[in-house]
């Protein structure tokens, strides 16, 4: 009988423990529903497109928000069109630094469709063209010993004259000329020879496309030094743009019709967008407000992608750099507790 009693008097203290521990587990669901600091907040994946002043923006935000807002971020590398793709599908959240003119297409359909929101603009000020080259070929550099190599290269449309082919000979084939392009995956890939062929030029020019980024500054850099001719593909920002004496041959002006038709004229002016996948706004409304503040104009980016190359550091580098630097700058763009947290968090980075 004792056994008895000492068993049931055990289940009883085993039942009342079990109903406080679902008790408490209820207080704290509770609490934490209202005390955003305790509940946790799900992974919020940035874009980490492949040049420099994007990836430079992609750490700076991840630092922002990991530190201001204490989401988890992922960083998902790739170039224009499929992380396009991925913003519609949602395998990314938010794309930092996508030039709208070049995505038009892609970017409409998926706001069209209900899968991208669009955020913002974090500026208008850039530039871009596929007929770029060292303003020493046309006007030589006597501090140099540099003579002109095409004292009357203008225009696009003097490309096809013998002499120019023969001045930017494609080593693969010596009967014509080659036109350096960006890298596989972004839009110039499909623009530039478009334009080529628009200008009459594709009988006389091959269009290569470079590995990378850092490959077709490499080359421009290249040829720079050597004071040897390169036409190619370049777009501002870039801190190569900033530090060498280049010239954009001539083209027809931008029109909307001719852009849409054939490509056949200038490249629009571009504006920088920051956009969601459709949702991300009502999860993460403190972050989607951030992002709506933020601005960079090309001055201050061409500023950041310099201390890059001056330093040789990573755009994780830069981007701590710029918070330590240039509060003035990105704590418009938070709320005071954020920017307080951020300020800390980057004091030991």
């Amino acid at each position: 009988m004792k056994r008895i009693v000492m068993l049931l008097l055990a289940g009883i203290l085993i039942a009342t423990a079990a109903l406080t521990g679902c008790s408490s587990t209820g207080d704290n669901t509770g609490t934490s529903g209202g005390d955003t600091s305790t509940t946790e907040k799900s992974l919020i994946k940035l874009s980490d497109l492949n040049w420099g002043s994007a990836h430079f923006q992609s750490e700076m935000a991840k630092i922002i928000i990991e530190k201001g807002y204490d989401y988890p971020v992922e960083l998902v590398p790739g170039a224009t069109i499929p992380l396009t793709q991925g913003l519609r599908t949602g395998d990314i959240d938010v794309m930092i630094e996508g030039w709208y003119q070049n995505q038009k297409e892609a970017v409409d359909a998926g706001i069209a469709a209900g899968e991208i929101e669009m955020i913002g603009y974090l500026n208008d000020d850039n530039w871009q063209s596929g007929f770029v080259v060292p303003t020493f070929v046309i006007k030589g550099d006597a501090s140099r010993g540099i003579e002109p190599m095409a004292p009357n290269l203008k225009s696009v449309f003097d490309l096809t004259d013998p002499q120019y082919i023969k001045l930017f000979q494609n080593p693969e084939d010596p009967s014509k000329g080659v036109i350096l392009n960006g890298p596989p995956g972004w839009e110039c890939e499909i623009v530039i020879p478009e334009q080529v062929a628009a200008y009459g030029l594709a009988d006389d020019y091959d269009t290569l496309n470079a590995g990378s980024s850092e490959g077709l500054f490499a080359s421009l850099k290249s040829a720079y030094d050597k004071g040897e001719p390169w036409i190619g593909y370049l777009w501002g920002p870039t801190w190569i743009a900033g530090a060498l004496d280049l010239t954009l041959l001539e083209e027809p002006a931008y029109n909307e019709e001719v852009w849409e038709d054939t490509h056949g004229c200038a490249w629009p002016s571009v504006d920088l967008f920051i956009a969601a996948h459709a949702g991300f706004t009502e999860r993460a409304p403190d972050v989607t407000a951030m992002f709506k503040n933020w601005k960079l104009d090309t001055a201050t980016l061409d500023m950041v992608l310099a201390y890059m190359n001056d330093t040789g550091g990573e755009p994780v580098d830069a981007a701590v750099w710029f918070l330590k630097n240039h509060e003035e700058i990105w704590t418009k763009w938070v709320t005071s507790d954020a920017a307080a947290k951020i300020k800390a968090a980057v004091a030991d980075m």
